[in-house]
């Protein structure tokens, strides 16, 4: 049997706003008020760090004032990460009881193979790579971290298409530590767009989906007040985003 699945696809490119978006999602999934989601997304200019992190021992904020790019803080954890237009974020909220005999890497595979699914596509040969990331002959395409609830959980990643990765190397301290990063768009020529069309392609046949909407125009019921009052309240904090 196939799982239902909802597809968002988000409309703003607004760093606090899709963080926010990203938790009560979860928490709708959680409550049983939404089914199981795929959401695509992208920001803006952004270093979003992981929740656990310290902002100052992982990015640097004087290159990040001076380029104008966002910091934030994200619920889960993996390490501090860098986002533009040239990055395609994907979110995987599920119903925690069809993932109950998973540990978190074997969710970080599972859903993996979606991603690595959609690029063979495009006869892109890519892997996953333990613990937490898909690459191609050893350099990193995508990082993901998680988040699991009492109900539901958040397998989230990154897909580096056609980022500034010169931007990348200067806002994280700590790239050094992981493998080096790639773009896509060095083995193949592609679009954000067109890399969304075929993750959305692979779902459809792995999954059923109910509905595909474009948002945040559509966002149902009070997901937009409940995302909008969040990012106000916290996800445009001092205190959230440079929190000890």
């Amino acid at each position: 049997m196939k799982h239902k699945i909802k597809i968002l696809i988000s409309n703003t490119f607004k760093p606090s706003f899709n963080l926010a978006l990203e938790e009560v999602l979860l928490n709708h999934v959680n409550s049983g008020r939404e089914e199981n989601i795929l959401r695509l997304w992208i920001n803006t200019k952004s270093a979003i760090v992981a929740f656990h992190e310290k902002v100052y021992e992982v990015i640097d904020v004087d290159y990040c004032l001076l380029n104008d790019i966002e910091i934030n803080r994200r619920i889960t954890g993996g390490g501090a990460v860098y986002h533009d237009e040239g990055n395609l974020n994907w979110s995987f909220f599920f119903k925690r009881c069809i993932f109950e005999k998973f540990n978190l890497i074997e969710l970080y595979k599972y859903f993996s193979e979606i991603i690595i699914s959609a690029l063979r596509k495009i006869n892109i040969t890519a892997k996953f790579y333990e613990p937490n990331w898909i690459g191609i002959d050893g350099k990193k395409i995508s990082g993901m971290a998680g988040y699991i609830k009492n109900n539901s959980l958040l397998i989230h990643g990154t897909l580096l298409i056609n980022a500034n990765l010169e931007n990348l190397k200067k806002v994280c301290k700590l790239h050094w530590k992981y493998p080096p990063t790639v773009n896509i768009s060095s083995y193949k020529s592609i679009e954000v767009k067109e890399m969304m069309e075929k993750i959305i392609e692979e779902v459809k046949e792995k999954f059923d989906p109910i509905k595909i909407n474009k948002i945040n125009n559509n966002l149902e019921g009070n997901l937009l007040k409940e995302a909008t009052e969040l990012e106000k309240n916290k996800y445009r904090t001092i205190s959230w985003i440079f929190k000890e």
